[in-house]
């Protein structure tokens, strides 16, 4: 019965963290800018560009690369392609979200332990669909992980969970 206990306490800690750490959020556009047409052009250029590179490594995941910070772009797509080739198509920052806290929640209870092999179950699962996060955090400073709080926060609001 310690067991599950220290199980417990250990998934709900990595749930916390896998929240604490994630990427960028779904529809924040806290930062948007307003550019001229000749800046325009250059970012359509430049998602051309990265559509291009999606395309030629394959990834499949439906990813909003305007969430991710544009110096990390190409990095970032070159490690979904690693993290799909071994976890397969990645589900976007909401969904993880939204399902990490659904967990954490079946696993905050005292549920039957045929029940808590199912909700470990589905957190590897989950966790498997939601490596891109876990892998390639930018969360780093004070302020980002605020913002990503904020983040968090906004989507579990927009779930109607919170």
């Amino acid at each position: 019965m310690m067991t599950r206990y220290l199980i417990s306490g250990l998934l709900l800690f990595f749930g916390i963290y896998f929240i604490g750490m994630s990427m960028r959020s779904c529809d924040d556009h806290s930062g948007e800018h307003h550019y001229n047409h000749h800046a325009d052009g250059v970012l359509e250029n430049a998602a051309d560009s990265l559509n291009a590179k999606k395309d030629s490594l394959q990834i499949e995941s439906e990813y909003n690369l305007d969430t991710v910070d544009p110096k990390h772009r190409e990095e970032f797509l070159e490690n979904m392609a690693k993290i799909e080739e071994q976890y397969g198509e990645q589900w976007d920052f909401c969904t993880c979200i939204v399902k990490n806290d659904s967990i954490n929640k079946a696993l905050s209870q005292d549920i039957p332990d045929a029940e808590f092999d199912k909700v470990l179950e589905r957190m590897e699962y989950v966790d498997g669909k939601c490596k891109a996060f876990l892998v390639q955090s930018q969360n780093q400073t004070p302020e980002e992980r605020y913002i990503h709080e904020e983040k968090v926060k906004k989507c579990l609001k927009a779930a109607g969970i919170k």
